[in-house]
């Protein structure tokens, strides 16, 4: 009778015991529910309650990160679309005027054919406008697949130079490429091209007509670099630090179509494939865009 008493006493510890276990548990999970995160804090470190507590405390790290995720994609959609709408405000606005006075007023052909074509590249802006946006969108998700392959760094830029033909001609500028050293780089064709692309189009818009852009490539045992330099408007020191953020323009620009998203997708897609991009600049004499890669 006093065995049985016994094994009932001890019986009774080890289920109250496990209740008190679960029960802990069981209010853990409706906290998690509340949004409160909090471990468990086991002092055991042996049997299957340390175990389970241990699995517990991983599925909680895993719905935060999870949800800490969703929130930020939530944040950037947010921004994305507060981004455009803002963006594209200007040119909306200026072809709607444009649009009032050709439908309103009779005017002579050669005056329609201006404003026709004011809207024309106010087209052309919004949809160069919206396609940027989406690709620093989807390299800023990380939803982009890289086709990446062992290529002639040179050729790439090449193909970039010649594809600003038509706005080299237009602004009588010099390119000055020195490609004696070949260089190979494991990297995306198409969206190294964009980056070069980008870069080159900012130094011709910040340069005057006629001026010099020179660009270069070299490697040694450390790194593989290109260099892009103009001799135009320069960048003042205070707006050098800021010069890659998405939008950001300088208030003494001389260029006002300039909406400051090329570089941020230069700065994007260079970082993408492992690399480094920095700036240098003198104002009223010169501005270098220096980008690096390491070999690991």
């Amino acid at each position: 009778m006093l065995l049985l008493l016994v094994l009932f006493i001890l019986n009774f510890i080890e289920h109250r015991y496990f209740y008190r276990k679960i029960r802990k548990i069981s209010n853990r999970a409706k906290d998690i529910v509340k949004g409160e995160f909090k471990l468990f804090e086991e002092k055991d470190k042996e049997g299957d309650f340390p175990k389970l507590i241990s699995s517990f405390n991983s599925m909680v790290g895993i719905i935060k990160g999870n949800l800490e995720k969703l929130d930020k994609e939530k944040n950037f959609l947010v921004d994305l679309l507060s981004d455009i709408s803002h963006q594209l405000k200007t040119p909306l606005s200026s072809m709607i005027v444009y649009n009032d006075i050709l439908t309103e007023k009779e005017l002579p052909r050669e005056k329609q054919l201006i404003f026709l074509e004011n809207n024309k590249k106010q087209l052309e802006r919004i949809e160069w406008l919206v396609k940027s946006l989406l690709k620093l969108a989807r390299l800023d998700v990380q939803a982009i697949k890289f086709d990446k392959e062992k290529l002639n760094v040179n050729n790439t830029i090449k193909v970039g130079v010649e594809s600003l033909n038509e706005k080299i001609k237009a602004k009588k500028i010099k390119i000055n490429f020195d490609s004696t050293n070949e260089i190979f780089l494991n990297h995306d064709f198409y969206w190294l091209k964009e980056a070069i692309i980008n870069l080159i189009v900012n130094a011709i818009d910040h340069s005057e007509i006629g001026s010099d852009i020179n660009i270069f490539t070299f490697e040694n045992p450390i790194y593989r670099r290109i260099e892009i330099q103009d001799y135009g408007e320069g960048i003042d020191k205070k707006d050098l630090p800021h010069i890659f953020k998405r939008f950001y323009k300088s208030t003494v620009s001389q260029n006002s179509d300039s909406v400051g998203i090329g570089l941020a997708l230069s700065k994007s897609i260079i970082e993408s494939h492992n690399g480094i991009i920095e700036a240098e600049s003198i104002k009223g004499e010169f501005t270098r865009f220096i980008i690096t890669f390491l070999k690991y």
